[in-house]
């Protein structure tokens, strides 16, 4: 359990929270160590979700299953992602893909309970926990509306604008770095990959923005504004 618990403490639902009321937590919950083989499906589609749980070891993938039988990776999971969170709570708590585990993984599961009641002692690590649980939440709708903001764009170049004047304003330089690979900012513009590096080229090209691995320099902030409108 030691070995899990400092996986885990970096985890944004244990801020505030030490190793020994971590381990009292996984004591009080009784939360389960499950380990899963390669390709094992964790939840299937339309499966009612009352466990939350975070990645230990391994990658779990969810899968869109199309109906002319392609199956497509919509997010991958790694060591200390939580997963379940969203639909634990919810009215509408179907699985909408397959959990699936690439390769051998170890996941830690929750009941939901441990998070929406306050155990018989009333501890405040337990109160630290429903509060963290629901930061968590928050920064999800967050990024949602934030998401759809972008995904507003009428043009892929918009959506990218859009996303690097978040980051500017955020950072307040016209130079930093982008916080997502390539592929993980392409899944979040919902575009592939190498239409993304293309569009990026083009920016470049029309020097509107210099881009060198991660890092991007804003060179024409007014044709960006432009792109973003």
């Amino acid at each position: 359990m030691d070995e899990i618990v400092k996986v885990i403490k970096n985890n944004q639902l244990f801020d505030n929270i030490s190793e020994s009321e971590i381990k009292q937590i996984l004591k009080c919950s009784r939360a389960l160590v499950v380990d899963f083989t390669d390709n094992q499906i964790l939840f299937h589609k339309g499966d009612a979700i009352k466990k939350i749980g975070i990645v230990i070891e391994g990658q779990l993938n969810l899968i869109s299953q199309k109906y002319n039988g392609a199956r497509v990776i919509v997010a991958t999971l790694e060591q200390n992602d939580l997963f379940g969170e969203a639909l634990a709570f919810s009215s509408c708590n179907k699985m909408p893909y397959d959990l699936v585990s690439f390769g051998k993984s170890k996941t830690l599961i929750f009941p939901d309970r441990v998070f929406s009641h306050i155990c018989v002692d009333a501890c405040i690590f337990h109160k630290n926990l429903i509060e963290n649980m629901l930061g968590i939440l928050s920064d999800k709708i967050f990024m949602l509306n934030r998401k759809m903001h972008i995904l507003n764009a009428e043009t892929l170049k918009g959506r990218i604008a859009v996303y690097l004047l978040e980051i500017h304003k955020k950072t307040k330089s016209l130079i930093f770095d982008i916080p997502m690979k390539r592929q993980e900012l392409a899944d979040f513009l919902n575009v592939k990959r190498p239409s993304l590096s293309r569009e990026l080229s083009n920016m470049q090209q029309d020097k509107i923005i210099e881009v060198y691995r991660s890092t991007v320099k804003i060179t024409d902030m007014e044709r960006l504004k432009e792109l973003a409108d």
